[in-house]
């Protein structure tokens, strides 16, 4: 059975431009190790969703922890950021 939590997930600017940035933590406590998990992140202002993406992490061991760091390249973080209200993540694949 997959079982994997996310923690610290962060919404920010890039630092290298004006893009939003999600970055967190995914922790496998599974038990197996998985080559490669894809996260769903759904990214809402009020109930509106505003951007949907999945990132890849790869390598992730049974009880390890790795960090993601996904650049939304079609919204800038100055002028939506900071209305996100919520995020929802989920396993999208996990193989």
């Amino acid at each position: 059975m997959v079982n994997l939590e996310y923690s610290n997930i962060r919404i920010g600017r890039s630092e290298h431009s004006k893009e939003l940035v999600v970055s967190g933590e995914i922790i496998n406590k599974s038990d197996r190790a998985y080559s490669t998990v894809g996260l769903r992140i759904v990214l809402f202002v009020k109930n509106l969703s505003i951007a949907s993406f999945v990132v890849l992490v790869n390598g992730i061991s049974i009880g390890a922890t790795k960090t993601f760091e996904k650049n939304v390249e079609d919204l800038e973080y100055d002028s939506i950021g900071k209305d996100i209200t919520r995020y929802e993540v989920f396993v999208e694949s996990a193989y």
